[in-house]
């Protein structure tokens, strides 16, 4: 019914050092052994009294690196990550199939997401430009009508990874080199694979760029006093996961921190009856299989209009084809059990219910819903009419797949209007778009302080016509000639 669970429990231990600005801390005699759902083991280093006083000591800044370096020394280690014979790709792509219980495809399709995104160097040019206004604006004063602007670090960088989406990593940590931050990543107990082995692999280049000496990988406890003063010291919190994590980061930052929220969402996908179902059908199997339905992104519903049987049975078709393109992963035994409950429960209410090796299709009245459980299985909701799918949104819904694409003209305000953060046509809710947003947000903004050197007061500015003299304007109550 739910597909693979979990693995045959491993005894060996592996060892995963700290990066701490680019160098190594190998786990002592007392290490933290962190247990993972399918029974593989890691030993890491316990974080200590002095280790977090080095973190407060970062020994370079970026603020003064070109950031054409920094996008250029990116790219670089990107290369070393499209060969698949690079020995920390491998350790990745190992450490992936012995934690996650990842198929062989999926893990190079991480490694693969890794290489794409850091030698897109034009795009990450591009992602400065479009959320900042100008590609330079990091390395120079910008001219905007009465003003040169300019956007500095906020500094230190703290983020909280999440454990189900391990690209989550690169793309938190790609951000916070754009913005010049440095970067502490705190990484989660169930992945620790992608902090450690992308800090690592900088000091393949150049152990001593000031990249490889901006970013440290560490784990602590989320009770851990010394973790919580590495937060209370934090500029800008990057919080990903679950509400829990979003809240820690809130309840330990200081006054003047910022917090970038990337907290629990839901998607779903809304299928016209006139669209193409062999394409749309394809499209919700991908965004249903993509990390077992882990990821905010991930679709686990479908509201359409069509015959749901005749839909169901395309979709059951797709979800088949995609067991053999992407193999499923190892779920845990509580995932295994929700999806089992929720299918068990449909059918005690009469829903009509497929299952099988490639997961499980309910087709059910979205209010008998009460759990979204992963491990593709994917709710298909009959509705008379689409804009009913309007009573189902909310702000915890990030991403609404669409088919026909051409829905989006018809529903995207309402729904916008009631929370969603993001359209995208089905298929395509793993990708995010240069200049799109996350859940909401734009987080080059959050990362960055903007500076201004305003005009002087013999430069009258745009629609006035005099000088600009706030005596004489107060003395001669002459303010309304500012504006002509």
């Amino acid at each position: 019914m739910t597909g693979h669970v979990v693995l045959p429990a491993p005894t060996k231990v592996k060892t995963h050092p700290f990066m701490v600005w680019g160098e190594r801390v190998e786990p002592d005699n007392d290490p933290r052994v962190l247990e993972f759902p399918n029974g593989a083991r890691a030993a890491v280093p316990r974080l200590t009294r002095a280790l977090v006083d080095r973190l407060h000591n970062p020994p370079t800044d970026l603020a003064e690196t070109p950031l054409q370096e920094i996008v250029a020394y990116l790219n670089r280690i990107g290369h070393l990550w499209n060969n698949e014979e690079y020995a920390r790709r491998r350790l990745y792509v190992r450490e992936l199939k012995r934690m996650h219980g990842y198929s062989q495809q999926m893990a190079d399709a991480e490694a693969d997401l890794i290489s794409a995104t850091l030698r897109a160097h034009a795009q990450l040019h591009d992602m400065v430009a479009v959320e900042l206004g100008h590609r330079q604006i990091m390395d120079r004063w910008i001219p905007r009508e009465d003003a040169e602007v300019r956007a500095y670090p906020r500094g230190r960088s703290v983020h909280i990874l999440p454990g189900n989406v391990p690209y989550s990593t690169t793309v938190s940590l790609i951000r916070a080199l754009l913005t010049k931050n440095t970067s502490v990543l705190k990484y989660a107990a169930g992945e620790p694979a992608t902090a450690v082995v992308l800090a690592q692999s900088f000091t393949d280049i150049d152990p001593n760029h000031p990249v490889t000496r901006s970013v440290s990988a560490v784990f602590w406890e989320r009770d851990s006093d010394l973790g919580k003063e590495i937060l209370g010291s934090a500029d800008v919190i990057c919080a990903w996961g679950g509400a829990e994590a979003v809240q820690v980061a809130y309840r330990n930052c200081s006054s003047e921190a910022i917090v970038v929220p990337y907290g629990p969402r839901r998607s779903f996908t809304v299928v016209g009856k006139d669209a193409d179902m062999a394409r749309a059908t394809r499209g919700i199997a991908h965004d249903a299989s993509m990390y077992e339905q882990r990821a905010c992104f991930s679709t686990h519903q479908v509201f359409t209009d069509a015959d749901p049987e005749e839909f169901a049975d395309r979709l059951q078709a797709e979800l088949v084809r995609y067991e053999d393109m992407l193999p499923r992963t190892s779920v845990t035994a509580d995932e295994a059990a929700q999806a089992s409950m929720e299918v068990a429960a449909q059918q005690f209410l009469g829903q009509r219910v497929r299952t099988g090796s490639w997961g499980s299709i309910l087709i059910t009245d979205p209010a008998t819903v009460t759990e979204l459980p992963s491990a593709r299985t994917v709710f298909v909701h009959p509705v008379a009419d689409l804009a009913e799918v309007s009573k189902w949104v909310d702000p915890t819904v990030q991403t609404i797949g669409l088919a026909p694409w051409s829905l989006h003209e018809q529903l995207r305000h309402e729904l916008a209007r009631r929370g969603a953060c993001r359209f995208v046509e089905a298929g395509l809710s793993p990708f995010f778009r240069l200049g799109g947003s996350h859940d909401g947000l734009q987080p080059l903004q959050m990362m960055t302080r903007m500076v201004s050197v305003e005009a002087p007061r013999l430069n009258y500015g745009k629609g006035m016509v005099v000088p600009i003299d706030q005596s004489e304007f107060l003395e001669h109550r002459r303010l309304r000639d500012l504006l002509m």
